[in-house]
């Protein structure tokens, strides 16, 4: 663990990294963020790792810079300090992206979760917001995935201050990166590759599902860790995936997800703001049908 690289706590970023979402008051208009907090103790209390504030799951996109300080602030609060704590920058270009992290580095963020929007001036856009704070760097753009030998590694042998990976489209590059960058922790960014990600060597996972059976995901990193293949893979095919195949795929993932925390009573509102939507009522019937049958829907 000491050779690894570390968030600005020192502490590396691996095992369950937890995507926290955002709710809003029922109208949407405001931030719920006693809601915000139950769902913070709702995943510390599940044993997971680290949590992300405001990433695309957090609805970066949905919110103002003052909101997104709103919200970073109240977690980092209610964390005190007890695991890492990120903040997401998505889908921008550098006059974006130094704002927020210039906010995320004034609150104390340990690291930011970094998507850029354009392939197009990789360097220029990553080494400014790794002056200000730890990133860790999303393995995709806005207009698709980066390339691993030509993008990717030249930033990580670049710059120590890329504390992570955030391995969402080059799924099967684990061990690629690994054996060319081994100090820097590889986590895995799409929820329904996880199990097949640690396989093949991921560090962790960053995920929704981790804020909406953050238990699930703290047993499958130990049984991955242990080596217990059978009794991880009836952990995930029985017992997770199901529900996470509704809670990934736009439109309605973030939507899915919020549900779900509402219906184990951790945020008071389910509501998503635009550009994301909310599922439609027939949606929301067999989604809460399936959480029932995985007995996801007892209170947290």
């Amino acid at each position: 663990m000491g050779n690894k690289r570390c968030a600005a706590n020192g502490k590396p970023i691996d095992g369950v990294v937890t995507l926290l979402f955002t709710p809003f008051s029922p109208d949407t208009t405001t931030l719920d963020l006693k809601s915000m907090r139950r769902q913070v103790d709702f995943v510390l209390d599940a044993g997971v790792s680290a949590v992300v504030a405001c990433g695309k799951a957090g609805e970066f996109e949905g919110m103002t810079l003052d909101e997104t300080e709103q919200v970073l602030t109240a977690v980092l609060e209610h964390v005190a300090g007890r695991v890492p704590v990120g903040m997401g920058i998505i889908s921008v270009e550098l006059d974006g992206g130094m704002p927020a992290a210039q906010v995320a580095a004034r609150c104390g963020a340990d690291f930011a979760m970094v998507k850029k929007l354009s392939k197009k001036g990789l360097r220029e856009f990553f080494l400014p917001i790794a002056e200000q704070l730890p990133v860790m760097l999303y393995d995709q753009t806005n207009e698709g995935n980066l390339d691993v030998e030509a993008q990717v590694l030249p930033l990580m042998k670049e710059c120590e201050q890329i504390v992570a990976v955030k391995v969402s489209g080059n799924v099967y590059s684990f061990a690629q990166i690994k054996e060319e960058v081994c100090d820097t922790p590889l986590i895995c960014g799409w929820d329904v590759f996880s199990l097949m990600a640690y396989q093949s060597g991921a560090d962790g996972v960053v995920a929704g599902s981790a804020a909406f059976m953050p238990d699930r995901e703290v047993e499958l990193h130990r049984l991955a860790q242990a080596g217990r293949w059978d009794e991880a893979r009836e952990l995930f095919y029985d017992r997770m995936l199901p529900y996470i195949c509704f809670a990934t795929p736009d439109p309605y993932a973030f939507s899915a997800s919020k549900l779900l925390l509402h219906w184990r009573g951790i945020i008071d509102s389910p509501l998503t703001r635009p550009p994301y939507k909310n599922a439609p009522e027939w949606l929301q019937q067999e989604l809460y049908a399936l959480a029932h049958r995985m007995d996801l829907t007892e209170a947290g």
